[in-house]
């Protein structure tokens, strides 16, 4: 989490990626213990091949940070927005007056961790956000719905002015 003036940014915690860099760390050990039976650099297609297992591995290790660097969320006092993207961004609004529902989704190896998901429903079909992987997610659902009791608050009472 940063706090930038009236709002709080939240990215996915590196954490979350914990099975990627598992799998990358046991493809590297399959691969040196059968590089040497494989006479990787004396045939072109197992060079090949093994170049191209390599190749996914880091794929695999390298995915957690394009979404870490190029997906943020922000928790303004009025709304909550998704921004994702590289070349394209695309931006996810959701106005508090429109929330249905937030609810925290954690596994039991995100509650080991220390991590989960909160999930921001809106009112309408394809009106959610999903801040994915988030630290403290049950803190992240207090502060939403914090803001939306109090918007609701002081809805209610210009009402019954």
């Amino acid at each position: 989490m940063k706090k930038s003036g009236n709002q709080l940014v939240y990215r996915t915690s590196l954490i979350r990626y914990l099975l990627n860099y598992i799998i990358v760390v046991l493809v590297l050990i399959v691969l040196i213990l059968i590089s040497p039976m494989l006479n990787v650099f004396g045939n072109p297609l197992h060079l090949a091949l093994f170049f191209g297992i390599l190749a996914i591995a880091a794929g695999f290790a390298e995915e957690p940070f394009w979404h870490i660097y190029f997906t943020k969320y922000v928790i303004t006092n009025n709304e909550i927005r998704k921004i994702s993207g590289i070349l394209n961004k695309k931006e996810t609004i959701i106005p508090y007056q429109s929330v249905a529902d937030v609810s925290v989704i954690k596994s039991f190896l995100d509650r080991i961790l220390g991590i989960g998901t909160v999930h921001v429903r809106g009112f309408k079909e394809g009106g959610d956000v999903v801040l994915d992987g988030v630290r403290r997610p049950e803190e992240v659902q207090r502060i939403i719905q914090n803001k939306i009791n109090l918007l609701r608050e002081t809805t209610i009472k210009r009402w019954k002015k």
